[in-house]
């Protein structure tokens, strides 16, 4: 009977009220007139046949109702009073109308459900005698009827005319029937707060799907088409078919939302349900209809779209997945707690940047300065505990520091685990720094003493490793969203955001202030030369020789040599940070094979020509892969094992064999482009180009040499949108002036988007053509 029953009560239920008002009212009427040709003929009303004039009210009012649901006949009255037997009549008349109207109501009411309950017996009759007459089993049988039972019970049969409502009602009307499936996600009830009407066309877009007992919604692997968002029944997620890990129950939960935004995509786990579903689906291409007509709404998803699919790619490539519900949920959250329109909306006090003041948590009793911290614990053999850390340095605050207040636990250990691993290395302490390492991969006491040398070089001061403390405590507040969004665009670069704050806010990070400026022209230079050089891209075979030599007439041009001591002691601790721990678990064994010489390279940068320095790195890289280069053709080999991370000579074997898959014209072009040096050549530098090659090596719908084959395309391409642009790329290109005055020839190209493409797309196909539906954008450095 569906939602039936209740149409029925509630059409009764109004007959009865109108007959009762109806009722009451002449009922007093007639009472009223009772009284009247009483007084005035004093007696001889109904009221006096009936014998009632002296009764209760009670008693009065239940006869004059009586009297006008079962009028007597013939009427109780005086034979000489007209007045009385004339209203007799018209309120008989009156009450046969309204009864009569409201019986019709409920007969038409009835009928309606009649027919309805026909056309669903109809259909049920014939899909049983169908499944009869193809001799289906009984067991069978029995649970086909009971699932088309529930679709007609859960579907409604009747629809209406959607020419007789304005759009802007029928929007409205899909708001009250689907908003609830939406409102329970954290952006889509942003929509409907910010654009209520792109939200109703959403609700409109909104497809039903039914599911029975045991059928599965999307399978582990197979490619996801549009977001799902579960809304009767029960289900269960498991990794395989068949296989049930957690079951839930209830509405609105959201599954497989990054298909709206990335093309051939696969679903990470398989959702089946337990019992007779529902479930509403949202396709890319509904979604990009409804957004085409509202272009602000448009840069709200641009801007969530690719954050959440940073977030959701960075949870795939740390196999950091979890459970379904939960990633889904966490994946959307913080997407959109970051987006601008949210933060516009919604502000933080905690988060404003001109309401940051950590000035008083300096004034906590028992607290020691800085430099007189770090100067105790580069005399003493005490442990260092974080507390101590946290007190003296109030940006690291685990309440009030400016990684707790953005909600970044994450970045507070790397940053934690940094310090601590550059305070080891101050103290000589090999055990404290190799903590968090284990097994033979463990940095071997050679590379310690390494490091040590590389250290010593950098003649670390108490005053110089407080301020690279700092540096490290603050530096990451630069990728922070809820940070860049409150500053100029022009600003919005990891490190120029950094700088930008620094300047602007200086309460938010005031232990500034506790350093000599001096020291602190030591910190903005070293934000400053990360614009133009980036070590570990260096260490990638990312950059270009024209980048070394940008390093060093950066260093020339501010104060020498103490600036690029300061830099490397920064470096120790960052880079011994990367990947948290109490202590260093990056600089192990392995990594540190290729990080020791890179700093080396960065200790001679001001003695030996950048372009020798940089192909000796290259060439030295070889020689720990089991392999002397014998021509330019091995060393652009060499570099492309270092951009792919190759550790081992078997890392370097499979790369050569992806190499000889390529053409002669393919190799001809990534030779040139591997070899050119940004100085003589011109140089196109790919950012992002070895995490590109990462995903690539463990993608089976990628390889290498496929995206070797697109990068080659892409050259071309780059090649052809900066000729248009004005910025010619050939031997008689206009050199870019460099910060000492050389002139540099490189052109960056950002493979970020690419990288996050490659993560996710499961089609050869579809990744091979990608560059037909790509677009290049030329943007000013």
């Amino acid at each position: 009977m569906g939602r039936q029953w209740l149409i029925l009560a509630f059409t009764v239920g109004r007959m009865l009220l109108s007959i009762g008002m109806v009722a009451h009212i002449l009922a007093c009427i007639w009472f009223g007139l009772g009284q009247a040709v009483s007084e005035s003929n004093g007696g001889g009303s109904w009221i006096d046949v009936l014998l009632i004039r002296n009764s209760s009210g009670y008693v009065q009012y239940s006869h004059a109702l009586a009297w006008i649901l079962l009028p007597p006949a013939p009427p109780m009255v005086e034979p000489d009073s007209g007045i009385e037997m004339m209203m007799c009549i018209v309120l008989f008349v009156i009450t046969v109308l309204v009864i009569g109207s409201a019986l019709s109501i409920l007969t038409g009411t009835l009928h309606e459900i009649r027919q309805v309950n026909n056309e669903r017996s109809r259909k049920r009759r014939e899909l049983r005698i169908f499944l009869q007459t193809k001799a289906v089993p009984t067991e069978l049988l029995m649970r086909i009827m009971s699932y088309a039972d529930y679709k007609m019970a859960r579907q409604s049969p009747i629809g209406y005319d959607t020419s007789l409502i304005s759009p802007i009602l029928d929007a409205e009307l899909a708001t009250f029937q689907f908003g609830e499936n939406l409102q329970n996600h954290s952006f889509f009830e942003l929509t409907f707060k910010i654009f209520p009407q792109v939200f109703a066309e959403f609700c409109s877009a909104l497809k039903k799907q039914f599911y029975s007992e045991g059928e599965s919604v999307f399978s582990n692997g197979s490619i996801a088409e549009m977001m799902y968002v579960t809304s009767h029944g029960d289900f269960c997620l498991g990794e395989d078919e068949g296989q049930r890990e957690r079951s839930f129950s209830g509405e609105h939960n959201y599954f497989a939302e990054v298909a709206l935004y990335v093309e051939a995509v696969t679903h990470q786990c398989t959702l089946a349900a337990e019992s007779f579903a529902e479930v509403f689906v949202l396709t890319a291409a509904s979604l990009a209809a409804v957004l085409a007509n509202s272009p602000m709404c448009t840069t709200m998803f641009v801007e969530y779209a690719n954050e959440y699919i940073r977030i959701y790619s960075d949870s795939i490539a740390r196999h950091d997945m979890g459970d379904a519900l939960d990633i889904q949920q966490r994946c959307n959250q913080k997407a959109c707690f970051s987006n601008s329109f949210y933060l516009d909306l919604n502000v933080d006090e905690r988060k404003i940047l001109r309401t940051i003041d950590l000035r008083e948590l300096e004034e906590k009793e028992g607290r020691t300065p800085p430099i007189r911290f770090v100067e105790h614990m580069m005399e003493s053999n005490e442990q260092l505990f974080l507390e101590q850390l946290r007190s003296s340095f109030v940006e690291l605050d685990p309440t009030d520091g400016l990684h707790a207040r953005y909600g970044e636990p994450k970045e507070q250990e790397k940053v934690e685990s940094g310090i601590l691993s550059l305070m080891a290395l101050v103290r000589n302490d090999y055990e404290a720094f190799t903590a968090p390492q284990k097994g033979p991969n463990r940095l071997s006491t050679t590379q310690w003493q390494q490091l040590q040398g590389v250290l010593e070089w950098a003649e670390p001061t108490p005053e110089k490793v407080a301020a690279a403390i700092w540096l490290l405590a603050v530096r990451p507040i630069g990728k922070y969203r809820s940070v860049t969004s409150q500053i100029p665009s022009a600003h919005q670069r990891p490190d120029q955001a950094v700088r930008y704050v620094l300047a602007s806010y200086p309460f938010l990070a005031p232990t500034g202030h506790h350093l000599e400026k001096h020291i602190r022209l030591f910190v903005t230079s070293t934000l400053e030369l990360q614009l133009n050089f980036n070590f570990a891209q260096m260490l990638q075979g990312e950059n270009v020789p024209a980048n070394l030599l940008q390093l060093e007439e950066f260093i020339l041009k501010k104060s020498g040599e103490e600036t690029l001591k300061f830099y490397v002691l920064f470096l120790l601790g960052f880079l011994s940070g990367l990947a948290g721990g109490s202590g260093s678990r990056f600089m192990n064994c392995s990594n540190a094979r290729s990080t020791i010489p890179g700093l080396h390279i960065l200790m001679r940068v001001l003695k030996k020509d950048p372009t020798a320095l940089y192909w000796t790195y290259i060439h030295n890289r070889a020689v720990e892969l089991g392999r002397k280069p014998e021509n330019t053709a091995d060393l652009a080999v060499v570099r492309l094992a270092c951009l792919c991370r190759a550790q081992t000579a078997k890392d370097l074997h499979q790369l050569q064999e992806s190499w000889y898959h390529l053409s002669a014209g393919e190799q001809s072009s990534l030779l040139r482009h591997f070899l050119a040096d940004g100085v003589v050549n011109q140089a196109i530098v790919f950012e992002f180009l070895p995490l590109c090659l990462e995903r690539a090596k463990n993608n089976a719908f990628v390889t290498i040499p496929s995206l070797l084959q697109i990068l080659v395309e892409l050259l071309t391409a780059v090649r052809a949108v900066a000729q248009k642009a004005g910025a010619k790329v050939s031997k008689d290109t206009p050199e870019d002036q460099g910060p000492g005055g050389s002139k540099l020839r490189t052109l960056a190209v950002d493979l970020g988007e690419l990288a996050g493409f490659i993560l996710l797309v499961q089609n050869s196909y579809i990744f091979q053509t990608c560059l037909c539906r790509a677009k290049l954008r030329m943007t000013e450095a």
